[in-house]
């Protein structure tokens, strides 16, 4: 059985969505289906639950991603060991990132890091906060720069380097009554009904916007949900009397009708930072932390 179908099971495991995680593998669906239906005809037991809404794991599905997680990390391992014994380490690293707010400055840093290391072949793949986390867990990616809200707790096993910050922002339409405005604190924001993205199509949505009301205990109306943060700002271009919570960096979305007023409130920002897994044995890895550490100094 090839590594690669362990690797595409992991990522599906971890999306519950086929074309997502098809589009993370570089194959398309009808490759992704296929190989699932060999893995489950192979093992004679069905992994996936599938209906027209949603996709789950049945009780098997969830321990061959466990053993699949085990199988690949020990692959990887033992590649990167025999690799480092025999002088020839892996030459490769994979980055997952998040569009807009990371593309600038990857860009601007790859440029030089390429031109010192043209002997480490990069791959890149842009992709939303769970895919990434997914690609990093099951080390389809060797690091991640992410952009998180402050209040996100990290989790233990990845080690993470803050590198910039993007404030919090209130989205109204130009004829709002906070149309004229340019800053705004979270309580007068609360004061009118709120439209977010819907946390089925974005699981997160919750944490990066609405959850900024929670965490201060100040109570939320909750106008609307639509299946992404584009679509919001399309509906917002009508209408006067709601808002669109979310960072700065996706003020491109916002249309002539629409503008965006800073959040006052001094814990309300987004973190962009580089994100690794302690336990990744790519020896590029320490190389590229390296680099980037100089990078963000100068």
């Amino acid at each position: 059985m090839e590594i690669q179908l362990l690797h595409e099971f992991i990522s599906l495991s971890k999306t519950l969505n086929f074309s997502k995680a098809a589009q993370k593998m570089n194959i398309t669906q009808p490759v992704l289906s296929r190989h699932m239906k060999y893995l489950e005809e192979y093992f004679e037991v069905k992994f996936f639950n599938r209906d027209t809404h949603k996709v789950e794991l049945t009780t098997a599905g969830k321990l061959f991603s466990e053993e699949a997680g085990k199988i690949v990390f020990q692959y990887e391992s033992a590649l990167s060991t025999i690799n480092s014994f025999t002088g020839k380490s892996r030459r490769r690293l994979s980055i997952a990132f998040l569009g807009e707010a990371i593309q600038k400055v990857l860009i601007t840093f790859l440029t030089q890091f390429r031109a010192k290391h043209s002997d480490i072949a990069i791959e890149c793949c842009d992709c939303e906060l769970d895919e990434a986390l997914s690609l990093l867990e099951n080390r389809t990616s060797d690091v991640g720069f992410l952009i998180r809200p402050n209040s996100m707790i990290n989790e233990t096993k990845y080690c993470t380097l803050p590198f910039h910050t993007d404030p919090l922002c209130v989205v109204v339409n130009k004829r709002h009554p906070l149309g004229g405005r340019s800053h705004i604190s979270l309580r007068e924001a609360a004061e009118w009904p709120v439209i977010r993205v819907e946390p089925r199509e974005f699981p997160l949505s919750e944490m990066y916007s609405t959850r900024f009301f929670t965490i201060h205990n100040i109570p939320f109306t909750l106008d609307r949900e639509y299946p992404n943060l584009k679509t919001c700002c399309f509906n917002l271009e009508f209408s006067d009397r709601v808002i669109l919570l979310m960072p700065k960096h996706r003020e491109y979305l916002a249309g002539d009708n629409l503008t965006l007023l800073e959040v006052t409130d001094e814990d309300c920002w987004f973190n962009l930072e580089l994100v690794w897994d302690i336990k990744n044995t790519n020896p590029a890895v320490a190389t590229f932390l390296k680099e980037f550490k100089s990078f963000i100094k100068t």
